[in-house]
């Protein structure tokens, strides 16, 4: 190939050569600047123009067409008429255009030959500037299905009885919301490339979600699934809340962070050999997990681990289970047992009335908080922690081993001042070692 001449004059009636020449002239490292004067000289017209900002906006994804289609109709009045015409030519739907404008989205889609309630289903002026691409249309405004070709950031979906399936051209960046739609039962094809956070909440028809391979984040909330997941998913975190008919985990999940709350059928946890592992900065315990206070133990402390809450026929956890990085058990009434050989980063046991020993020779490589064990008769002998033991609300009878071992330091709630425990510690800063107390 030979360096084009920028003197030559571009194809402005054939959009797809004008298209094609302008790629090229980018390829050679032509400036931006000396190919719209080239179109200035030629006096082009405005679908040329439309055609040449649209290319000279690396068009990479949906999104960064839309965005410069929507540059090209705030810098340049004239060229508005045509960029409806120019969002068909490249499969933008021109409503995308009003989620991302931020002067007053109104008149740029009653300009773009919208209908008005569409329009005014976006956000209006004022918050159109820190939610930009972002929809969510109004409670029961929305009928089978949506619009397609939209271009959005954020989109949710929330209260829409009618709504039965997703389009099959959508493209989202950052967020889908999928809450309270009785009669959604179809995702859509293009969730498949979605690499956003996904919430899935009280919506009865949805079926098992399909492969996703490179999720942000996942929450699902409500749904009667009895088994999660049913096709391989990676997300950096998976949360799964109030799921009533739960019974099992596939041990193929790939995350960070797997958080199981309020799912009562669930009697057991398989290993997860695809949980990510910490890298050394995230090792270090969140400084709010050492803080005794009525906020102690938020499940989302830690980017990395598990957090088990309120799975009340869970009883114990399988041989050899580890977790790069935090582990979490809290309110599981049923839950009697850790595996001898647990593999843990930080350990946090709160509130579990079941759980009245602790396996001999426990080992945890960053810190273990125990809260509210109301049944636990001692700590078992052989522990070390190579960080922090941290005791709130325990049984005033709790016994000491007689050989523990603490790398960080011993921390107890003022609260539990009557602890019958020899000289009652408080705070042993470095290495502290126990013998015979």
């Amino acid at each position: 190939m030979t360096l084009p001449d920028v003197s030559d004059a571009l194809p402005l009636h054939n959009l797809d050569a004008l298209r094609a020449e302008v790629t090229t002239l980018l390829a050679f490292k032509v400036k931006p600047q000396e190919i719209k004067a080239m179109l200035l000289r030629q006096d082009a017209p405005p679908s040329a123009w439309l055609e040449a900002l649209v290319v000279l906006g690396q068009p990479s994804s949906p999104m960064r067409i839309a965005q410069a289609l929507c540059d090209a109709a705030a810098t340049r009045s004239d060229l508005l008429p045509g960029v409806a015409k120019a969002c068909r030519r490249w499969g933008v739907h021109p409503a995308s255009l009003v989620g991302l404008w931020t002067r007053g989205p109104l008149g740029l889609g009653l300009a773009l030959g919208l209908p008005e309630d569409l329009v005014r289903s976006f956000p209006s002026k004022r918050p159109a500037r820190t939610e930009k691409g972002h929809w969510s249309p109004p409670a029961g405004f929305l009928g089978a299905t949506l619009p397609e070709d939209l271009v959005l950031q954020d989109l949710r979906l929330i209260d829409q009885p009618y709504l039965e399936r997703m389009p099959e051209r959508l493209w989202v960046g950052k967020r889908i919301t999928l809450d309270r739609l009785p009669r959604l039962s179809s995702y859509g094809p293009s969730l498949a490339t979605f690499g956003g956070a996904l919430g899935i909440r009280e919506c009865p028809s949805l079926p098992l979600l399909p492969p996703l391979p490179r999720l942000a984040s996942l929450v699902v909330d409500g749904q009667s699934w009895s088994r999660f997941p049913e096709a391989p998913i990676e997300a950096r975190q998976i949360a799964l809340h109030r799921m009533r008919d739960l019974e099992s985990i596939d041990p193929s999940l790939t995350t960070r962070k797997l958080i199981l709350a309020h799912c009562p059928q669930l009697q057991e946890v398989p290993l997860l050999p695809n949980l990510a592992e910490a890298p050394a900065e995230a090792l270090k315990a969140p400084r709010h997990l050492l803080v005794i206070d009525s906020w102690m133990l938020e499940p989302s402390s830690s980017y990395y681990g598990v957090s088990l809450i309120a799975c009340h026929a869970l009883r114990e956890l399988p041989t050899g289970f580890r977790v790069p990085g935090t582990l979490l058990i809290q309110d599981c009434w049923n839950f009697q047992a850790l595996p001898l050989d647990l593999q843990v980063r930080h350990l946090v046991l709160r509130r579990l009335p079941g759980l009245s020993r602790l396996p001999e020779g426990l080992r945890v490589q960053g810190n273990l908080i125990l809260d509210g064990l109301a049944c636990l008769e001692g700590l078992p002998e052989g522990l070390k922690v190579e960080g922090d033991l941290v005791v709130h609300q325990m049984p005033q009878t709790l016994n000491l081993p007689r050989e523990m071992s603490i790398g960080g330091g011993l921390r107890i709630h003022p609260s539990d001042a009557k602890l019958s425990w020899p000289n009652r510690p408080r705070i042993f800063p470095g290495f502290a070692h126990f013998e015979g107390l």
